[in-house]
């Protein structure tokens, strides 16, 4: 056997590991949404409660899910498999980074004692990670769709938005971190639309 076909079965062979591998496990992905800081901070307190899952049953299990080269798959999951309170805490940290005084209450109790501005609250109707492992690459797509609405303490008013975002990438070696990467990158596409489509007035929300 010559140097050369040993070298393409050496290839093939990892190809094959590298596909095979890890089927039927379960994969967290964090929701860590990326933003650049910036130097804004409006006189403005938010209140963030959790957000509603309303993805059909199936798909509140899971985020997604990654087809292996060679059959099976595997899972993407939230740790904790709790969407809606990953989500909401995503908003926080994402608005926190963007200038916003925002905090996360858990409860209505926790949301009457901080007594704020705004309180933000919504609903995942989609939010996924799906890979596909092919032959020398593997295509991923990720998407997010969140209703989100504003209620403003000092007149009652509410102000909804619908944010979508939406994004793929091909790799060639893949690793879980890629698809953490390409959700949260679409996840900050969608919060970024709740920043600039929005302005305070008189310690109120309002869309722009």
């Amino acid at each position: 056997m010559t140097l050369k076909s040993i070298q393409v079965l050496g290839v093939l062979g990892l190809l094959a590991v590298c596909g095979c591998a890890a089927k039927g496990e379960v994969v967290p992905i964090d929701l860590i949404p990326v933003v650049q800081t910036t130097g804004q901070k409006p006189d403005v307190f938010v209140t963030v409660v959790s957000f509603e899952d309303t993805r059909p049953g199936a798909e509140q299990e899971r985020l997604g899910t990654r087809a292996h080269l060679w059959g099976g798959q595997s899972y993407f999951q939230i740790p904790g498999g709790q969407a809606g309170d990953a989500v909401a805490k995503a908003v926080v940290d994402y608005l926190k980074a963007k200038g916003w005084s925002v905090q996360l209450a858990k409860s209505a109790d926790e949301v009457g004692a901080a007594k704020p501005n705004v309180v933000l609250s919504g609903k995942v109707l989609a939010l996924s990670v799906d890979a596909q492992s092919k032959f020398m690459k593997t295509e991923m797509a990720a998407k997010s769709k969140l209703a989100v609405q504003a209620k403003n303490m000092n007149d009652d008013s509410v102000v909804r938005m619908t944010l979508n975002g939406a994004g793929s990438q091909n790799v060639f070696w893949f690793d879980p971190e890629d698809a953490q990467k390409l959700l949260n990158d679409v996840l900050a596409e969608s919060l970024e639309k709740l920043v600039s489509d929005t302005k305070f007035e008189s310690k109120a929300l309002r869309l722009k």
